[in-house]
This record gives C-alpha cells, sequence and structure tokens, in this order.
C-alpha cells in the first residue's frame, strides 16, 4: 500500500501492519475471553476455550468458541446474554459438553483451555 504524500509518495508495509492489527484483536479476544471466563464462574459455570484461540489460530474472522463443562441448570442456554456483554462485539458460540456425542467428547476436552492460560 502506498500513501500520498506532499512531495513523494511513502511506502507503507502493509504485511506489518495487518499483523500488528491481527494482534492487537486476539489480544483484545484474550482479554474479553477471561472477562467471560470470570463473570460465568461467579455465576457457577465451568468453562474452558476451545477452537481457534485456543490453539493459536484466531484470525481476523475468528469467533471465541466457549465449552461449558458445567452449568447450573437452570441456567443452561441462557449464559450467552452474560457472554455477549463481556465480548462486547466478538462473535462468539457457546457449546454445551453434555451436547456433543459422546465419541466426540474426549477431542473437545483435550483441545480446551482455560481462559487464565490463554497468550
Amino acid at each position: 500500500m502506498t500513501v500520498p504524500s506532499t512531495d513523494k509518495t511513502i511506502a507503507v508495509p502493509s504485511k506489518q501492519f495487518a499483523a500488528a492489527r491481527l494482534a492487537t484483536r486476539r489480544s483484545l479476544a484474550v482479554s474479553r475471553a477471561r472477562a467471560a471466563s470470570e463473570a460465568l464462574a461467579k455465576l457457577g459455570v465451568d468453562v474452558k476455550v476451545i477452537g481457534s484461540l485456543a490453539n493459536g489460530r484466531f484470525g481476523q474472522s475468528s469467533d471465541i468458541d466457549f465449552l461449558v463443562l458445567e452449568c447450573p441448570r437452570h441456567l443452561k442456554y441462557g449464559i450467552e446474554g452474560t457472554v455477549e456483554d463481556c465480548l462486547q462485539g466478538f462473535r462468539f458460540d457457546v457449546i454445551y459438553i453434555d451436547d456433543i456425542p459422546p465419541h466426540k467428547r474426549d477431542r473437545f476436552c483435550k483441545e480446551a483451555v482455560s481462559a487464565g492460560h490463554l497468550r
């Protein structure tokens, strides 16, 4: 990308700009995922982060995926509002462990990361 100047054209390293923008987005996603996890823990919900944020593939269009391991029955399917408030605009998915077929649960649990351990 080039940016016109009064006396010459200045080259702006677009790859560096994109990398910086992505790093900022990822940092913000980690911070907000931690906030959501902490808010849910106060409600008695045991939640982990899975997907691209957990495995280091978080990109410009990635969402934040949560795996609910334990949840008070009266909150089931009602915690999305808390997550939405904490994520402030990030797209997200909430997956409940008991909705996953038993033969796939191990795979989900192996990739699950506590939000406090995200980097």
